[in-house]
């Protein structure tokens, strides 16, 4: 049996790796992706390669997305490969920031959204 977190952050760690140095695939230390994760990797590969981007960057991968890539090739993803996908999607964005020179993701308000501050935005 395969620890499925074990196997989540090796692929991760390959994916940092191959983002940090582009140009190094094949150097002999590049670290190889595990033979568990080759399918999900792969998956993984296929929806980063129809990945969208706006102005602010890449957007992530969403489930209707995976769903699509999952019919139309007819090959099920299952619920853990699900994770992992999200895992290195995750993993992807983060890097990208950090390539673009912002070190952390934006700051997200987390105040409590009211009626009052819609009403008073959209004058509703």
């Amino acid at each position: 049996m395969v620890d499925l977190d074990w196997l989540t952050e090796r692929l991760c760690e390959v994916l940092r790796w191959h983002m940090a140095k582009p140009d190094r695939a094949s150097d002999p230390l590049a670290p190889d992706v595990p033979f568990a994760g080759e399918r999900v990797w792969s998956i993984f590969l296929a929806l980063n390669a129809a990945r969208t981007g706006s102005g602010f960057g890449p957007n992530p991968i969403t489930h209707p997305e995976i769903d699509a890539w999952s019919r139309l090739y007819r090959e099920p993803v299952w619920p853990f490969e699900l994770d992992i996908i999200r895992a290195l999607d995750g993993a992807f964005l983060k890097a990208s920031l950090q390539k673009s020179g912002q070190a952390d993701a934006p700051e997200v308000n987390l105040r409590p959204f009211s009626l009052d501050v819609f009403d008073a935005v959209f004058g509703a």
